[in-house]
């Protein structure tokens, strides 16, 4: 396995994962892959957007793509706006060694914090066994147009 920051050559193959990603459970997604492929570029068209995949036999198996959010007093947190594996290769540690890679590339970059926001309960489970915690430290809103 080969872990690596993502290019932009990438994008394409990644969308394609994105969208098989979530088209099982817990999400049952209806992506599309321009869908997808956009939500990869919107994401990673700041100068703060960090990305990183898994490789295995020069196929993209696993992505996580996100950013910097720089706030007062050097604290940093890196947050996580997509992070998936491949079907195929869910639930054998590909995810958990995905998150420690991500992990160490954040910390070399003196961020505090990786937040995200997940649904479902085994995406939660997920990132608990990874020592992610719930937080009461704020609220999710939204606002319907």
């Amino acid at each position: 396995m080969n872990f690596r920051n993502i290019h932009a050559e990438d994008y394409n193959n990644c969308a394609k994962n994105l969208v098989l990603a979530y088209a099982g459970p817990p999400w049952h997604n209806k992506w599309t892959e321009q869908e997808a492929l956009l939500r990869i570029e919107a994401t990673m068209s700041g100068f703060n957007s960090r990305g990183y995949v898994i490789e295995n036999e020069g196929e993209i198996i696993a992505m996580c793509i996100g950013r910097i959010d720089y706030y007062f007093s050097n604290f940093n947190q890196f947050c996580i706006d997509e992070f998936n594996v491949i079907p195929n290769q869910q639930g054998v540690g590909t995810g958990k060694k995905l998150m420690n890679f991500v992990k160490g590339e954040i910390k070399r970059e003196n961020v505090n914090k990786i937040f995200l926001i997940t649904g479902g309960e085994s995406a939660s489970k997920f990132y608990s066994n990874n020592k992610f915690e719930i937080t009461n430290d704020g609220f999710m809103m939204e606002l319907e147009l």
